[in-house]
């Protein structure tokens, strides 16, 4: 008897020590068992009322079945925007998400949508919750009418995700930049969005992605966090009951402000301006004859005559960078020799011909002094010369190259004039090697119903997206335009037609500021190339 006692206290001990730590062990998950593939179950009668009217809440409520904890990779949108800070961010406490909003402004009558989405998970697996919102209205009537469309970049055409679709009941131009919206929402991984609970009425349309440090959902552009690129719609679009589609919306990267980060003058006659970014443009206040060609981010300005002058730097009607030229007495005497500066590698594309980079502007070539030979034979080979109309250091010459042969070009002394009137003093010689026109192949391009009074910028882009150096045609005031590109290595093409809007010959990207939409761009297919092959392409621009 006394054994069986002193069992039954010893179990009775256990199963109370075995209670306590419970009660005091932080949550695990249990072990063994089916794996838990669910998220948090929201608990309604332990959580704040969902769709209230007339409601301005201290503190809203949201219970789960079980632990839950925040995804820091997930945000919680509050549509319209609330400045949460300090003691009103989202928190959690045991099984509940808290969103204190004692003392933050809301706006009357106006239907609030907090997205949590997939930002609350459960602690054990991480199974996040799916679709969740809570919806409340400051007014008498829950809004239900919604704006769908999708948001794409507008060059490439790729959707965009997590661009912010905003909605301004404001009208005001100025608005957009210094006020958050009335609604926004997010768009997927498709570019498609949806802005829910809108009121029926009139609103502005702005797309952005949003800079990480930016508190508001506006397009701060002199902020300390301006947003990464922006669209809008051009006109005030009519919400009513149901879903408004209000189709593509296309997004633009903001351009960054052009800075000068080096500048050499040491070369008579050259500025070399290393700026922080590509095809920026320059102002000229003096209007003195500057000759200009790039090369990555640096421009090169090229001038007869050294005087003061102010070069203004930056991008569309933005200038951002001041380059000042103090006035010197022109001494050409300290001009350097006319040399060729490149270096031919390989073999030499049958289609480009032999390239010449010198380092200054050319303005002539005595063909007299230019002979060009094959192998090792005595005649000369018949050639053309021309000065490259895009970057004036430049000289091509082609010819009727035969089957990959050596050749030989020789410039003599005075063959090629500078702008200055100075002579290449010594000879330039260039051994190269043709390759075959077998190796490559010819693609022909007839574009038909072009619209003569916009100009167009034709190019060639690779399979990765890339420009094809040399490709590239500006078509002005013409209906009908054909582009024959000969020796292209064999691979896939796709062209692409820019409507050059303003004429500048270069795309250009929406501006918010300024009211403008991107360029249009359009993309064909061209069927893939082969060596030794040869493909035409027509493209109707009305009718495809």
């Amino acid at each position: 008897m006394r054994k069986l006692l002193a069992a039954f206290l010893f179990a009775l001990v256990f199963v109370a020590q075995s209670i306590s730590l419970q009660r005091c062990a932080t949550p695990t998950p249990p072990r063994g068992g089916a794996i838990d593939t669910l998220g948090p179950v929201l608990i309604p009668e332990e959580s704040t009322p969902n769709f209230q009217t007339n409601f301005r809440p201290e503190e809203i409520r949201i219970t789960f079945d079980e632990w839950v904890e925040l995804d820091p990779q997930q945000e919680i949108i509050i549509s319209p925007p609330l400045e949460l800070t300090g003691d009103h961010q989202p928190r959690l406490q045991r099984k509940s998400l808290v969103l204190p909003l004692q003392g933050v402004p809301l706006r009357d009558d106006v239907t609030y949508v907090v997205n949590i989405g997939t930002a609350v998970k459960d602690l054990n697996e991480g199974n996040p919750t799916e679709n969740l919102r809570f919806v409340f209205a400051t007014g008498p009537v829950l809004d239900t009418a919604s704006v769908s469309g999708k948001v794409v970049d507008a060059f490439t055409g790729d959707p965009l995700a997590l661009a912010a679709l905003t909605l301004y009941d404001n009208l005001a131009d100025t608005a957009v930049f210094t006020e958050n919206p009335t609604y926004f929402a997010q768009s997927d991984e498709s570019g498609s969005f949806r802005v829910s609970n809108v009121k029926p009425g009139r609103y502005r349309v702005v797309a952005l992605v949003r800079n990480p440090g930016a508190r508001g959902f506006f397009a701060d552009y002199s902020g300390v966090f301006p947003p990464t690129a922006v669209g809008f719609q051009d006109s005030i679009i009519a919400v009513e009951d149901g879903d408004t589609f209000i189709g593509t919306v296309l997004v633009s990267p903001v351009p960054i402000a052009a800075r000068v980060t080096d500048l050499n003058t040491e070369v008579y006659g050259q500025l070399k301006i290393a700026v922080n970014q590509p095809a920026i443009n320059v102002d000229l206040r003096t209007g003195r004859e500057y000759l200009r060609s790039n090369l990555n981010d640096t421009i090169r300005l090229y001038y007869r005559e050294r005087a003061a002058d102010t070069i203004l730097l930056g991008r569309d009607r933005l200038f951002s960078d001041t380059v000042i030229v103090s006035g010197t007495a022109a001494d050409l005497t300290t001009l350097p020799p006319l040399i060729a500066v490149d270096k031919t590698r390989g073999k030499v594309n049958p289609g480009e011909g032999i390239n010449l980079v010198f380092n200054r502007p050319l303005e002539t070539v005595d063909t007299s002094l230019v002979r060009l030979y094959r192998d090792t034979l005595p005649g000369a080979v018949t050639y053309s010369a021309t000065l490259d109309s895009l970057d004036p250091t430049q000289l091509r010459i082609r010819a009727g190259w035969q089957q990959a042969d050596p050749y030989r070009l020789e410039l003599l002394p005075g063959a090629i004039t500078d702008w200055y009137g100075r002579v290449n003093p010594d000879s330039v010689i260039r051994l190269v090697n043709v390759e075959s026109t077998e190796a490559y192949g010819n693609l022909t391009l007839q574009l038909i119903n072009l619209n003569g009074a916009v100009d167009y910028i034709l190019q060639l882009v690779d399979g990765e997206g890339t420009v094809i150096v040399g490709t590239r045609r500006f078509i002005h005031g013409r209906f009908e335009y054909t582009a024959e590109y000969r020796s292209l290595k064999p691979g896939t093409y796709r062209m692409e037609l820019v409507y050059d809007s303003n004429g500048n010959e270069r795309y250009d990207s929406g501006d918010l500021r300024f009211g403008r939409q991107p360029e249009a761009v359009r993309r064909f297919e061209v069927e893939p190339l082969r060596a030794n092959w040869e493909v035409e392409k027509i493209i109707d621009l009305e009718n495809n």
